[in-house]
């Protein structure tokens, strides 16, 4: 069985990659053994460029350890306290035997620093995310974003809800996340938009079964994000039966969402999930691959 070393040194299990991490590391339980230091591993796994000691890196690559390099974007120096996560990206894309991107768009954007490589996009975990239970009305409108990160474009969700609300008025909205305080602290605000468009703050929800209960209440995601790699938010939302709107030109927004999209009777759209299994398929080929022979 091949052994995989996946360095972290981060204080926090929450973000894209740690859910990456999870759900590889459920994908492949049966095929690949993960272990706890890079001196028991056949290849060394960066699922994240900002989680990682420099030094134990080399020193695995220098040991003759192969390394696989995961990319889903290029960390921003004031988001990661890092003078320039660019030129790490660099660094271990030269020394990686294998770069995988998370998406065409994340290719075309990091890998000017990484270097060439190939294209997996994200799973989702079905186990979790589908539509037992789900209980849709055709009038709630979603929207998430769990570090008040400014990328979301949560104006620009807003904008677009309260658009759509002028031409049906039964519309809702539901924010989930965290979200800039004035509008928790100063409700008669009224999130700043200027019809009475209906609009709920649901909180912070910190597992992967609230999330899912969520998305299955749930009929429409905004999704505006402005260079989101392969947000696994949309490919949990689209498994829970959530169509995407709003979706920026510019990120892997678009891949994701055509990957798990198929034409069913009479041309209507239905959702085809990219599993954590089959994502998981396509990871094991490369790994076999790199420690063949």
């Amino acid at each position: 069985m091949i052994k995989i070393y996946t360095p972290n040194n981060s204080n926090t299990s929450i973000g894209g990659g740690f859910s990456f991490l999870r759900n590889i590391k459920k994908a492949l339980k049966d095929d690949i053994e993960f272990v706890d230091t890079w001196q028991e591993c056949d290849i060394v796994f960066i699922f994240s460029i900002t989680t990682i000691d420099k030094g134990e890196i080399h020193e695995a690559v220098d040991n003759g350890k192969k390394l696989v390099l995961r990319v889903d974007n290029i960390p921003r120096r004031s988001r990661n306290k890092r003078q320039s996560p660019a030129e790490r990206l660099e660094e271990f894309g030269k020394l990686a035997d294998m770069v995988i991107y998370q998406s065409h768009w994340a290719m075309s954007y990091a890998g000017y620093f990484a270097g060439e490589g190939i294209v997996i996009l994200n799973g989702v975990d079905t186990d979790i995310f589908n539509k037992n239970g789900r209980k849709p009305d055709g009038k709630i409108y979603l929207y998430v974003n769990y570090n008040d990160n400014p990328n979301k474009r949560f104006d620009e969700a807003l904008y677009i809800f309260d658009m759509d609300w002028r031409l049906d008025n039964e519309i809702k909205l539901l924010i989930a996340g965290n979200v800039p305080r004035i509008y928790l602290e100063n409700p008669e605000y009224h999130w700043d938009i200027p019809t009475n468009g209906l609009i709920d703050y649901v909180g912070v929800k910190n597992t992967p079964e609230e999330m899912a209960e969520l998305y299955k209440s749930c009929d429409v995601l905004l999704y505006p994000s402005f260079a989101e790699a392969c947000p696994n938010v949309v490919a949990e939302a689209m498994a829970c039966g959530c169509r995407v709107i709003g979706i920026n030109a510019e990120g892997g927004t678009s891949e994701l969402v055509e990957k798990n999209i198929g034409k069913g009777i009479d041309d209507r759209q239905v959702v085809i999930s990219h599993t954590i299994k089959q994502m998981g398929e396509e990871y094991l080929k490369v790994f076999k691959k790199l420690t063949a022979g």
